[in-house]
Order: structure tokens, then C-alpha cells, then sequence
């Protein structure tokens, strides 16, 4: 990571409101199998575990953020909620139809979105939903894939134009600003120059950082 997660991450736990309001729009699901794709360190993991009463399987590659998560489900007593594996999404071993939502916030994209989908559909119960996070800009590329691949679009919902910039980057220049002035102290951040040069890149394209939440249900066939 290009800086401390304890800071980003709070700026990070600013996108929460979305994700609530999101899991809000599907229909009431009894503890119900969740997949976290693309856990990390588990914000969102965590936050899954207070929006259903089920039990959640968190997946990543990153050996370093899975035992930063695991720390935190310790740490609340949630071993017997959330399970963590070192897995692929793309060489997973869950048996087909086997959850009932899958929820993703910006790791698709990196994976692909047609063999993420289709991977998804086969490990998705027929009437179980994918909740995608992803730039808008970027899904309105996919979109045919949705139907393609067995889903249904339910529902997009944006997130606030810019929002972003307004609760994530800008807060973080303000903070190097801080730094530079010599009113924080610099240990907050591991390479602020890395930093420095990822705002200036979204400064430049601004519209490409919008975001919705889509829910796509699986259809019957």
C-alpha cells in the first residue's frame, strides 16, 4: 500500500453510506450465504456482518490484508460469522448454486467482467443477487454482458457526481498539505509522491471516478 490504512480507510468508510443504502434495496434474505469478493482488509466485510444476519465467506489474494481482517474478526468476536480464504475468485472450489448474494465494490474490473460473471452465475443460487460497486463509465461497457452471462439489472443506484473527489481524495490533499506545511506529522503516509501523483490523475477525469451500486439478480433459465 502506497499509504497507512488506518487513515484511508476512514476516509474510505465514508462510501459505507452507499453500501447501506444498497443492501437496503434488496428483498429481506434469512440468513442468507454471503460472498465478499475482493474482502482486502474487511471494511466492507465488517460492515456486512451488521447489514445481514448470515454467515460470510471473505475472498482475496493478499495473503497481508486477509490477516489484517482476520485480526479484526478476532478482535469482535465474529469467527463464527465470517470465514476468510486465500483464493481466486477464477480458481474457486465453491459448489455451483451455492450462495445466496455475492457483493463486490470495485474488484471486477480488475478480474474481468466476463469471467467474473460468468463465475458468479455458477456459484450463484437461481433468484440470488450480485451486488456490484463499480464506476459507471466502466459499467456502461458491460452492460451487455449482464444479460449475456444470466442476469438481470434490478436496479442502479449512483452514487453522489464526484463524491470520490469530495470525501476521498481532496481530504487526502488537504492532509499532504497539511504535511508539507509541517502541521502532521509525515509517518502518516508510506509515499506521499505516489499519492500526490494518483490525485492529480483523478483531478484530470474526475467523471470517471462516478460510481454505482448495481443489483443483478440471477434469473431462472
Amino acid at each position: 500500500m502506497s499509504y497507512k490504512e488506518s487513515y484511508t480507510q476512514q476516509l474510505r468508510s465514508n462510501f459505507l453510506k452507499y453500501t447501506r443504502k444498497a443492501f437496503k434495496s434488496l428483498p429481506k434474505m434469512e440468513k442468507p450465504r454471503v460472498l465478499d469478493l475482493g474482502c482486502g482488509s474487511g471494511l466492507l466485510t465488517i460492515e456486512l456482518t451488521n447489514l445481514t444476519n448470515g454467515d460470510i465467506i471473505a475472498i482475496d489474494i493478499d495473503k497481508g490484508l486477509l490477516d489484517q481482517l482476520n485480526k479484526k474478526i478476532e478482535e469482535r468476536n465474529l469467527t463464527n460469522r465470517i470465514t476468510t480464504k486465500r483464493m481466486d475468485l477464477l480458481k474457486n472450489d465453491f459448489q455451483d448454486n451455492y450462495f445466496d448474494l455475492i457483493w463486490e465494490e470495485g474488484v471486477v474490473q480488475l478480474i474481468g467482467f466476463k469471467k467474473s460473471f460468468k463465475v458468479c452465475h455458477r456459484i450463484l443460487k437461481v433468484g440470488g443477487y450480485l451486488v456490484l460497486g463499480q464506476a459507471i463509465k466502466t459499467m456502461d461497457k458491460n452492460q451487455d454482458l449482464i444479460t449475456k452471462c444470466g442476469f438481470e439489472l434490478i436496479k442502479q443506484l449512483n452514487w453522489p457526481e464526484d463524491c470520490w473527489w469530495t470525501e476521498y481524495y481532496e481530504p487526502l490533499e488537504r492532509k499532504i498539505k497539511e504535511i508539507r506545511e509541517e502541521k502532521e506529522n509525515p509517518d502518516i503516509f508510506e509515499n506521499i509522491s505516489v499519492i500526490e501523483a494518483e490525485i492529480r490523475m483523478v483531478k484530470t477525469k474526475l467523471k470517471d471516478s462516478d460510481c454505482a451500486h448495481y443489483i443483478l439478480l440471477k434469473k431462472r433459465k
